[in-house]
């Protein structure tokens, strides 16, 4: 593992200007993706969501090409996290992961992307621009 990889083993990524608690991750190089060492709760009004810990994530899918504009590290940790594990299970997670239980759509999904990104500082322009990406490109991986 390469010596940048070995820092962020393990590591709790602080966005600087967030309200979130810091979910603690760790970048597989070989995979090209996070991994989540501790369960992560997030709280959607009356809604509690937790992702498990062992859950792997891409961050966000930015194409390369893109990075001058909206680079993946650029929207925070904990909305890719989230909206990842919401879309891997089409809004529906395992029983215990949403309490109190209930379905999530693909638009409320990429809506609190949005707003997770908010509570994350992440610029109006920037939240704007991965919103509207989803909510055009990403209904496939919803299927």
């Amino acid at each position: 593992m390469k010596a940048s990889a070995q820092r962020l083993a393990r590591a709790s990524v602080r966005i600087a200007g967030s309200r979130l608690a810091a979910p603690v991750v760790t970048y597989l190089v070989g995979k090209r993706t996070w991994l989540l060492e501790q369960a992560y709760a997030y709280r959607d009004a009356g809604t509690r969501i937790v992702v498990p810990a062992g859950f792997e994530f891409d961050l966000a899918s930015v194409p390369r090409p893109l990075w001058v504009l909206i680079a993946p590290f650029e929207l925070s940790i904990a909305a890719p996290l989230l909206h990842d594990f919401l879309y891997r299970y089409r809004g529906q997670p395992p029983a215990g992961s949403i309490v109190p239980r209930r379905e999530y759509s693909r638009a409320e999904t990429d809506r609190l992307f949005e707003r997770i990104m908010e509570q994350e500082g992440v610029p109006a322009w920037r939240r704007w621009l991965a919103y509207r990406s989803v909510r055009l490109l990403a209904w496939s991986d919803w299927r």
